[in-house]
């Protein structure tokens, strides 16, 4: 092959590989997004602005002794059950979890990557491998919050969530919901960094096996990492499988709810 390189040929090169430049990362955030629908959440599920905590301010009432639909678990995840190494920044959520919670007769497990796996293996073989072929430990991380709660019911919290009432999440559990995420900014999607659900929820059966869905090679052909993320485990994952999930199964507002955006910042 012979090249012949002039001043206009090579002018209209650095054009195109410009034009590449800012074109692909456009093309890869609707890439992302692909499957999202962009109807509002409040079409389908519960926008929660608020939840009446005064009666849950005297835990001797009879009301306060009933079981809820989402356990009395808080979940969360690390790679060991050393905490040290979580953060040199800020000090992990789980001290501040036992020390509101606790004495509520509410459980605050640690989940380990160990625990995990024995998990998948005895219970969710159909992901493990998927789960093991993820480039990144993120990835599983995100896969791993779903399964638990799937597995035990209860609430997930990142480790860098931290609680602010009791009365609070006992209120969300007395809505009586399968389901209820965090929002992401706006409201427009749904978050994983902070959920609740039921034993055995079909929707987050539905979430996984759209997170299974994604997990091929499809994923791969997205190069940046962090949408890598979004799009196969994260909130545009989720948010996308609400959205399909809605469509067959119409509206869920009795089921599923989501935090308003204001409630988050209360």
């Amino acid at each position: 092959m012979i090249i012949i390189w002039g001043k206009g040929r090579t002018r209209f090169i650095v054009v195109g590989i410009l034009s590449l430049i800012l074109i692909f990362p456009i093309h890869m955030l609707n890439f992302a997004t692909s499957f999202s629908n962009p109807g509002k959440l409040s079409d389908s599920m519960d926008i929660i602005a608020a939840c009446a905590t005064s009666d849950f301010e005297h835990p001797n009432d009879a009301d306060f002794l009933t079981i809820p639909r989402i356990p009395n678990v808080v979940h969360q995840i690390w790679k060991t059950n050393d905490l040290q190494t979580y953060s040199t920044q800020i000090n992990a959520s789980r001290d501040q979890w036992e020390y509101t919670l606790e004495p509520l007769n509410y459980t605050i497990k640690l989940w380990t990557d160990d625990a995990i796996l024995q998990l998948i293996n005895g219970k969710y073989a159909w992901l493990l491998s998927t789960y093991e072929a993820y480039p990144q430990n993120i990835q599983r991380a995100d896969m791993a919050r779903l399964l638990v709660v799937h597995a035990e019911g209860g609430i997930y919290a990142d480790l860098d969530v931290y609680p602010t009432s009791a009365s609070q999440i006992q209120c969300l559990q007395s809505l009586n919901l399968e389901a209820i995420f965090a929002p992401t900014t706006g409201t427009r999607g749904l978050s994983n960094h902070f959920f609740m659900a039921e034993p055995e929820s079909p929707f987050l059966q539905w979430v996984l096996y759209e997170g299974k869905r994604r997990g091929g090679a499809t994923s791969r052909f997205i190069p940046i990492p962090y949408l890598q993320v979004f799009w196969s485990t994260g909130p545009t994952m989720v948010t996308a499988a609400f959205r399909k999930y809605a469509w067959l199964y119409g509206n869920l507002q009795d089921s599923l709810g989501v935090l308003d955006d204001g409630y988050t910042r209360a």
